[in-house]
Parts: structure tokens; C-alpha cells; sequence
């Protein structure tokens, strides 16, 4: 090349450089973008990077390798959303897609970010091949919409973790639709019964055992498990991996829901207010019409429990009937089967005399009352005034009367009602066995 030549292109190098940003005319070198300087005179034009490990990146990410940029070779501002810095990342191609590489800012980051953007106002214009109505938004605005996807999926993730740790394995919502289900785990006959119990509790002021509250069950899911452990003896280990709580908050809800049941549906609505037989006499049976009378009938019933205690008090525990050492309760049933009375907790020798003494029973009793019995209720001399009994006859002959058989028949077909529901309790597995810690509670010798 002659020296001529070589003025000629460095004038035409510094001429071109000494011409305003308006009169010289650049063009992205980017594929299918169509940015010029003349149409979208407000975006900003970047040179290659001198550096050539830079340079190849770029040429890399704007997928021409093979291409040489001279010094008047630009990439529009369009593809920098994240800055200069960080090279173009932002193609037709990819366009709309996340960028996984970006970190979460800080609290000042994201201010700065939110500000930057009110403060641009408009929309940044994108490649011209994207059709001149589209309206594409600024760097800044996208970041900040990607940032803010990344967190909230971060979010979303942490507390789906929460919530399947939190998560019990079972519940009352599985079993509620299915009255059956309900009975067997619940002894109850339906879910609006449970429902009913549940609106008791919430309204009665719940005094937690452990003195701390369990504020991540439902209260619905805690009267489960206490009917649970009640009606299936369940263990506690067993309650605690399916209502996904410790064997502590098992213990805790189970005492706490059980004597708050036993404050509303026996302090509140049993105790002391056996109905009178005039109420009885509203929904008598057949097999009681023989006995309008009748205010309640009267039976014991028995309960195992351990013997890893001293001699003496063995020997007040333990029952020649059962042959083992029980606890012993009187039960009080109206005509129509509905249990109206239970006593305390006593040893098994004590005779049913004495129970019937010492329960409290006989003083709600009032004159012209009759009350039911087996035979082995020998109680007609401690009853109050005016109050009637009504036993089978003890065979004293050899041989009943006719009349007798049809009195001691008439009384067996009315006396069921109570064997059955004793047969009711007994279904409640808490009750076939009980536990030396368990003992102290309500008994007494």
C-alpha cells in the first residue's frame, strides 16, 4: 500500500471520528437485530472489549464466532440488561427466559433497583425486528421482576418444607365424610357429634397440662386423638408419628382434652342431677311400663388394673368376682338406657353396699322413687325414706312361685338396659386395662 493510500484512510479515520454521534450512522452487528442510531437515537452503542478472551466471549454469547469486529462495530445497549460488565445476555432468542446466574440483592440493592426504575420512567426500546408497537421494558425493570420470581420461588420452596414437616399424617378431615370410620376410631356415631364436642371445647377456657399451649394441632385434631386413645388405647408413640407431634404434646393434649370432657359432660351435665322419674316417664320404655316408677337402675362394673404395690393394698384391690385385682365403679342407667350416674373409682373387694353408701347416689334419691337393682344390691336398709327396691327374688324354697318367675322375668328383660350399657363403656378400650400410674386418679378405698 502506497503512502498515498495510507492518508487517505487515516483521513477518513479522523474525519469519521470527529463527526457528532447524529451524523455518523451505527448499526448493532448482533443477528436479527435491526438497532440503529438514526431510529432509536436513546439507546446507547458498546464497542468490543480490547481484552480477547473478553472479545471472544462476546462474540460466543452473540453467536458469531467467526466474526471479526473492526473498530466502528457496536452492540446496542439492548442486549446489557445487567451492565457492560456482564456482556451481552439478552438475544431474540432468549428473550423472556430466567437467568438463573442472578444473585438475590440486598435490601439497599433492591431500594436502589425500585428507585432507578421510577426514575426511567419509560420503557427502554428493544430490537427493531420485535415490531415498533412492542413496548419492551427497561433493564432495570426486568431485573428486579426476576429477582423478585427468584425469592418468591425460594419462598415458596422453604415453606413447602415447613408445611410437609408440619404436616400430620392423619386427621379428622380424612374420616369426617365416613360415619363408620368415625364410630370405630371415635366411639361416636357420627362427625356432627364430634363437631358438637369440638364447640364445647372451644368455648370452655382450655388449661393445658405442661402449663404450654399446642398451638399447631386444630382443636378438632386434638379431641381426635384424646377419643383415639380413649376408644383404641392407642399408645403414644403410635399417636405421636401419626398426628406428627412428640410423645410430650401427646401426654399433654390427651389429659388436658379428657378432664376438660369430663368438667362439661359430667361436672357440668351429670353430676348431682339424675333426672327425676317424672322426666323418665317421658320416654319409658316398653319393657319398664311394669315399673313407672323407676328412677334409675343400678349395677356395678370392673376394670383391671396393675398390682405392683404393697400387700395391703393389694388386698384391697383385688376381686374374688374377677379373680385379680380390679378397680370398681357404680354405674346409674335411666329406664331408657342413657347413662345418668358414675361413681368414683374403688378397690375391687368393696362390696356393692358400700359403694352404693359412700357414692352419693342415695341422696338424690327422693320419696316415691324406685330404684333397680341386682341381687347382689342388698341395700333396702340404707335407702331414704319413701324410696323403693326392686331385686329379683332369692330363692328361699327350692323352687320360685309362678309368680315369682314372672316378677324376676319382668325385671331381667328391664335390667338389660344397663348390662348393655356397661356393654357401651367396655367398648372404650382405655378401660380394659389400667395402669399403676393411672390408679390414683378418682379412686378411692
Amino acid at each position: 500500500m502506497g503512502m498515498a493510500s495510507a492518508y487517505v484512510i487515516v483521513a477518513e479515520y479522523v474525519t469519521s471520528v470527529s463527526k457528532p454521534n447524529w451524523a455518523r450512522m451505527v448499526q448493532c452487528c448482533v443477528p436479527s437485530c435491526n438497532n440503529r442510531n438514526d431510529i432509536n437515537k436513546t439507546i446507547s452503542y458498546y464497542r468490543f472489549p480490547l481484552d480477547e478472551n473478553e472479545k471472544r466471549r462476546w462474540l460466543k454469547l452473540i453467536r458469531r464466532k467467526d466474526f471479526t469486529p473492526n473498530y466502528n462495530s457496536r452492540v446496542c445497549g439492548w442486549h446489557f440488561p445487567h451492565g457492560k460488565a456482564a456482556g451481552p445476555t439478552r438475544f431474540a432468542w432468549n428473550e423472556g427466559k430466567a437467568f438463573p446466574h442472578i444473585s438475590q440483592p440486598t435490601k439497599r440493592q433492591k431500594k436502589m433497583l425500585l428507585a432507578t426504575v421510577e426514575d426511567e420512567g419509560g420503557a427502554e426500546p428493544g430490537p427493531s425486528h420485535l415490531g415498533t408497537a412492542q413496548k419492551t421494558p427497561s433493564s432495570s425493570s426486568v431485573l428486579v421482576l426476576e429477582i423478585e420470581n427468584e425469592m418468591l420461588r425460594k419462598e415458596n420452596d422453604k415453606l413447602k418444607k415447613e408445611l410437609e414437616k408440619q404436616k400430620q399424617t392423619f386427621s379428622f378431615s380424612q374420616i369426617s365424610s365416613h360415619p363408620d370410620i368415625v364410630n370405630y376410631y371415635t366411639g361416636l356415631p357420627d362427625a356432627a357429634t364430634v363437631l358438637f364436642l369440638e364447640t364445647l371445647l372451644s368455648k370452655f377456657d382450655l388449661q393445658y397440662h405442661f402449663d404450654w399451649n399446642v398451638q399447631k394441632m386444630p382443636l378438632i385434631d386434638q379431641l381426635l386423638l384424646t377419643l383415639m386413645k380413649l376408644r383404641l388405647n392407642c399408645g403414644l408413640v403410635d399417636l405421636s408419628v401419626r398426628f406428627n407431634c412428640c410423645r410430650a404434646t401427646v401426654t399433654n393434649i390427651f389429659i388436658t382434652i379428657s378432664s376438660a370432657l369430663y368438667d362439661i359432660l359430667y361436672v357440668g351435665m351429670m353430676e348431682n342431677k339424675i333426672p327425676s322419674r317424672f322426666k323418665n316417664q317421658t320416654s319409658l320404655p316398653h319393657c319398664f311400663q311394669p315399673f313407672p316408677n323407676c328412677r334409675i337402675v343400678l349395677d356395678c362394673t370392673e376394670v383391671a388394673v396393675s398390682n405392683t404395690e404393697s400387700l395391703d393394698t393389694q388386698s384391697h384391690l383385688y376381686s374374688h368376682y374377677k379373680g385379680g385385682t380390679t378397680l370398681k365403679a357404680l354405674i346409674g342407667v335411666a329406664p331408657n338406657g342413657f347413662i345418668t350416674f358414675a361413681s368414683d373409682l374403688y378397690g375391687g373387694s368393696t362390696s356393692d353396699k358400700a359403694i352404693t353408701a359412700d357414692c352419693g347416689v342415695l341422696q338424690q334419691l327422693e320419696a316415691g322413687d324406685m330404684v333397680m337393682a341386682d341381687k347382689g344390691f342388698t341395700i333396702r336398709d340404707i335407702l331414704p325414706a319413701g324410696v323403693s327396691l326392686n331385686i329379683p327374688t332369692f330363692l328361699v324354697n327350692g323352687q320360685f312361685t309362678m309368680e315369682e318367675i314372672n316378677h324376676n322375668r319382668l325385671i331381667a328383660s328391664a335390667r338389660v338396659h344397663v348390662e348393655r350399657s356397661i356393654q357401651r363403656l367396655k367398648t372404650f378400650h382405655i378401660l380394659s386395662y389400667i395402669p399403676y400410674q393411672y390408679k390414683s386418679m378418682q379412686t378411692r378405698y
